[in-house]
């Protein structure tokens, strides 16, 4: 829609050129805006209409902009601010030139079995970084895994629950927002893929670390295999040759019992026997 782009415009300018928009994730359309004074470019997320009326944008980019303190690591692309833009809600973070895991996996199916250990070891050691310093991921799935040089990368971490906290603010005006007009129901609707979320969530919990963990294990199982694990999915080790401490830490993060997965990433990582360079 061009008004969109219009808009989106006049809000980032004059430091920022909206370029060009490219492959949306969900119902989010994302653009990218080059800054016009030579440094790095943004990465623009618009909220869909359902979270734009309800989100007050002066909380979520104060709440992001506290994030990205908590968040500097090498495998972490940091959310930066927020904005309105028309009658949409926005947020920016560092554009990374690369591909998503998602994007990789419908083009190729399965990874090599090296090239899986490698993207789970980043994404365990990014996620490790921020349990560590209090903050779940919230809507972790492979099109927020990027492939870059190299490297996996997590974006998006902490968004959700800065959506779920500015839609409070904002009053979750809008109504048709999520169930019983709650921030958590508005934005698991508008922004999370079930597959991705432990079942307890599916009922109503609230995002922790242990439901980032199902999240690794569901794409484990989708990077190993090329396709999500359905209900009463095989265990990886009958569907591919896989080391014992692998499929094991797979099992661990999708256990039906919540107490029996993974804490936090940083115990996952330690659990792992990880191949000398693994990570970079």
């Amino acid at each position: 829609m061009a008004d969109l782009r219009a808009a989106l415009g006049h809000a980032l300018e004059p430091a920022y050129r909206v370029e060009r928009e490219v492959r949306p994730v969900g119902d989010c359309r994302l653009f990218v805006a080059l800054d016009q004074a030579g440094g790095p470019d943004l990465l623009v997320k618009v909220l869909p209409a359902t979270l734009s009326l309800g989100v007050d944008p002066m909380t979520f980019a104060g709440d992001l902009r506290a994030l990205a303190g908590s968040l500097a690591h090498h495998g972490l692309v940091a959310p930066q601010s927020a904005g309105r833009a028309g009658p949409f809600v926005y947020h920016t973070r560092a554009f990374v030139e690369g591909t998503t895991l998602r994007a990789w996996l419908a083009r190729h199916g399965e990874l090599p079995l090296r090239r899986a250990v490698e993207v789970l070891h980043d994404v365990l050691d990014a996620l490790a970084h921020a349990h560590a310093a209090g903050v779940c991921h919230g809507d972790l799935k492979p099109e927020n895994v990027l492939l870059t040089d190299g490297q996996a990368m997590v974006a998006d971490t902490g968004v959700f629950g800065a959506v779920q906290r500015s839609w409070s603010a904002g009053g979750g005006g809008g109504g048709g927002g999520g169930r019983n007009g709650d921030g958590q129901g508005a934005a698991m609707a508008a922004l999370c893929a079930a597959d991705y979320l432990e079942p307890e969530r599916r009922r109503g919990g609230g995002a922790g670390p242990r439901d980032d963990m199902f999240a690794v294990g569901v794409m484990l199982h989708e990077m190993l295999t090329g396709r999500a694990p359905g209900a009463g999915a095989e265990p990886l080790e009958e569907v591919r040759a896989v080391p014992a401490w692998l499929g094991e830490l797979g099992r661990r993060c999708r256990a039906a019992e919540p107490r029996e997965r993974w804490g936090d990433a940083g115990a996952a990582l330690a659990g792992g026997t990880w191949p000398t360079g693994a990570g970079g």
